[in-house]
């Protein structure tokens, strides 16, 4: 996958988790819905979707969906 489709998929995830238009500018500070609870949801979302376990030091990192595909571009 390269950096777009990646961008994309995780749009497509945050939105169906929040059930909430999210775009590539979004992140937890601009969509209200994005709360905790929430977060974890869209972690496990994304660990199912991509097949990776992020490490447990990073998930407060991943509060944006440009810092998310970052992240899985590694």
């Amino acid at each position: 996958m390269n950096t777009e489709q990646i961008e994309n998929k995780v749009i497509e995830i945050i939105s169906a988790v929040l059930k909430t238009p999210v775009d590539s500018e979004s992140s937890h500070e601009t969509l209200k819905a994005w709360d905790s609870l929430k977060h974890v949801e869209i972690v496990f979302a994304l660990e199912d979707e991509f097949d990776v376990m992020f490490e447990e030091e990073v998930l407060s990192e991943l509060n944006s969906v440009k810092k998310i595909s970052q992240k899985l571009m590694e």
